[in-house]
C-alpha cells in the first residue's frame, strides 16, 4: 500500500497566513505591535527614569511591610516577658522575677535576647542607605548610556578622545570598530571616575552648553556628597562634605556638625528621586538639542513622552519638575505650538494632583487658549474644576476632538478626579452610546458604570479596543512609546480573531 505524501505548502499561502496572524495578534493587543526603534538618547532617559521609579517602588511598598513586621517582633517579645513579670507595682524599681525551671530561664534569657536585637535592628537604615546608594548606580550606568550614544551616533566626536595604545594593543582588535569601542569605553570609564562636580564642568566644555545653572545644582551635589560619607566614610560627616555642599552654593537648613551621622529619611529620599529625575531628563535632552539640532520632532516627542509617563505613573511632583524644564526657553526652540500647549496642559495636571493650585493656574493663565482646540478648553475647565462646563465641552467635543479620542477618557490622568463625578458618566454613555468601562478583569468580563434613572450602576459587558491610527496630535505618550488606543464597537476586526478584543492598560501605581 503505497503512503499519500501531504503537499508541499505554498511559501506564499504561509507567508500570508503568518502576516495575517501576526496583525490579528497586533490587533488584539497593540503593545505587542511593531515599533519603529527607539532612539538610543530617549532609550536611556526612559530606562533611567523608570529605574528611580523602580527604587521609589521599593521604597513604598517593602519598608512599611518591614517596619510593620519589626513592630509585631517586638510586640511578640514584649507578650513573652509579660508572663515573668508582676503585673502590680510597675515603675522604674527593680522587680524580682521567678523563675520555676531551667526552660523559663532559658526561654526569658532568650527572648530579653531577641527584644534588644530588634531594638537595635538597622534593617530599615540599612535598606534605606542602600536603595540610596543604588540611585547613584542608576545615575552613573545612565551617564554612560548617555555618551555612548551620543558619540556612536557622532562619530565625529570620537576624534576628540586622546588616549594612548600600544601597536601590541592595536594588533589583539579585530577591526577599527572595535578600537573604537575599546577606546570609547575607556573614554567613559576615566569620565565617571570624576566627580559629579568635575563630570558636568567637563560636559559644558566639551559640548559648550550651560549645566550647572539650575535651581536644583547645589541639592544634587549634596545628595552626591552623602553618597560619598555612605561610602567611605560610614555616613560620618567630614569636612569635605560640608566645604563641598556650601562651595557649590547649598544653604544647609540645620548645618550638620562634623563627625555627626548623616540618615535618609523618607522625606528626603522622596526629594532625592524627584532631583535626580529631573538632573537625568535635563541633561539627556540638553545634550540631545545640542548635539542632534536637526533631530527636534524626536526631541519634542520625547520630552513630552517622559512628562506624561510620569502623570501615568502618578509622580506628580516628579512631573511638575520635568514640566518646568521642559517648558523653559531652550526646550521650547523648534516645538509646535501644540507640542508646547499639550506640555503645559500635562504639567498644570501634575501642579492640579501636587496639590499646587496656584502654580497651575498660573501656568495656565500664561497662555491665551481663547483660539485653542476645544479639547484645551475642556482640559482647562476640569483643572480649574468647572465640571458643569466640562460636561458641556465634552459634548460639543462628541465622539471624537482634534486631539482627543475616546480612549483619553480612560487614560489620560486629567481625568481622574472628574470620574469621581455622576456626570461624567452620564455625558460619556450619551456621547458614546454605552456605559463607561471601569475596569478591566482577567476572568473576560469587564465592569461596566451605566448611569439609569435609578442612578449610576454596574454591569458587565465585554469590549473591544482598537489602535489609533490616525496622526493627530496627543497628549499621551507618542506612537513611539506605548500605543494610544481607541474604544471601539464590540464587532471582530479579523476573521482569525473571533473573541472580542481587549487592549492591555498598565495600572497605574504611585
Amino acid at each position: 500500500m503505497s503512503k499519500t505524501s501531504n503537499p508541499r505548502p505554498n511559501p506564499d499561502s504561509v507567508n500570508e497566513q503568518m502576516a495575517e496572524d501576526k496583525q490579528a495578534l497586533s490587533d488584539m493587543y497593540p503593545a505587542l505591535a511593531e515599533q519603529k526603534p527607539q532612539h538610543p538618547i530617549e532609550q536611556a532617559i526612559e530606562r533611567y527614569l523608570l529605574s528611580l521609579r523602580n527604587i521609589g517602588q521599593t521604597i513604598t511598598i517593602v519598608m512599611p511591610h518591614l517596619q510593620k513586621w519589626q513592630i509585631a517582633e517586638i510586640n511578640k517579645c514584649e507578650k513573652k516577658l509579660s508572663h515573668f513579670l508582676p503585673n502590680e507595682g510597675a515603675g522604674p524599681e527593680p522587680h524580682t522575677v521567678q523563675l520555676d525551671s531551667a526552660r523559663d530561664f532559658a526561654e526569658l534569657t532568650s527572648t530579653l535576647r531577641q527584644l534588644e536585637e530588634l531594638h537595635t535592628n538597622k534593617s530599615l537604615p540599612v535598606l534605606a542607605r542602600s536603595l540610596f546608594m543604588q540611585m547613584f548606580c542608576e545615575f552613573d550606568a545612565f551617564m554612560g548610556s548617555l555618551l555612548k550614544a551620543v558619540y556612536i551616533k557622532n562619530q565625529e566626536l570620537l576624534k576628540g578622545i586622546a588616549k594612548e595604545i600600544t601597536l601590541r594593543e592595536l594588533f589583539a582588535f579585530r577591526d577599527l570598530d572595535a578600537v573604537k569601542r575599546a577606546m570609547l569605553d575607556k573614554e567613559i570609564e576615566t569620565f565617571r571616575r570624576d566627580s559629579y562636580v568635575e563630570q558636568f564642568a567637563s560636559l559644558e566644555k566639551k559640548f559648550q552648553i550651560t549645566l550647572r545653572k539650575f535651581d536644583e545644582w547645589a541639592e544634587f551635589v549634596e545628595l552626591g556628597q552623602r553618597r560619598n560619607v555612605f561610602t567611605h566614610n560610614d555616613g560620618t560627616v567630614s569636612d569635605q562634605y560640608l566645604t563641598v555642599c556650601e562651595r557649590e552654593g547649598l544653604q544647609f537648613q540645620s548645618r550638620p556638625l562634623l563627625g555627626s551621622t548623616l540618615q535618609v529619611d523618607a522625606k528626603y529620599f522622596g526629594r532625592a528621586l524627584t532631583v535626580m529625575s529631573k538632573v537625568g531628563y535635563m541633561i539627556g535632552h540638553t545634550l540631545w538639542a545640542k548635539v542632534f539640532p536637526g533631530e527636534h520632532d524626536q526631541l519634542h516627542e520625547s520630552l513630552n513622552d517622559r512628562l506624561y509617563q510620569a502623570l501615568e505613573h502618578k509622580r506628580w511632583k516628579t512631573a511638575t519638575e520635568l514640566g518646568s524644564f521642559a517648558l523653559s526657553d531652550p526646550m521650547r526652540k523648534n516645538a509646535s505650538d501644540i507640542q508646547v500647549r499639550v506640555r503645559a496642559i500635562n504639567c498644570a495636571i501634575a501642579y492640579k494632583f501636587a496639590g499646587d493650585d496656584a502654580s497651575c493656574k498660573r501656568l495656565l493663565n500664561s497662555f491665551d487658549w481663547s483660539a485653542s482646540y476645544r479639547d484645551f478648553k475642556l482640559a482647562i475647565l476640569v483643572l480649574t474644576d468647572e465640571f458643569d462646563n466640562a460636561v458641556k465641552m465634552m459634548e460639543r467635543i462628541g465622539r471624537s476632538g482634534e486631539i482627543l479620542e475616546q480612549s483619553s477618557y480612560y487614560t489620560w490622568p486629567l481625568f481622574n478626579k472628574f470620574r469621581e463625578r455622576p456626570e461624567f458618566y452620564v455625558t460619556y454613555e450619551k456621547i458614546y452610546g454605552e456605559p463607561y468601562l471601569a475596569q478591566v478583569s482577567t476572568d473576560g468580563k469587564s465592569a461596566m458604570v451605566g448611569v439609569h434613572d435609578t442612578g449610576m450602576r454596574s454591569d458587565t459587558k465585554k469590549a473591544e479596543f482598537q489602535r489609533a491610527k490616525t496622526d493627530k496630535p496627543s497628549f499621551a505618550r507618542s506612537d513611539n512609546g506605548t500605543q494610544r488606543q481607541s474604544a471601539a464597537t464590540s464587532r471582530s476586526r479579523r476573521k482569525s480573531a473571533s473573541a472580542k478584543r481587549v487592549a492591555s492598560q498598565e495600572a497605574p501605581s504611585k
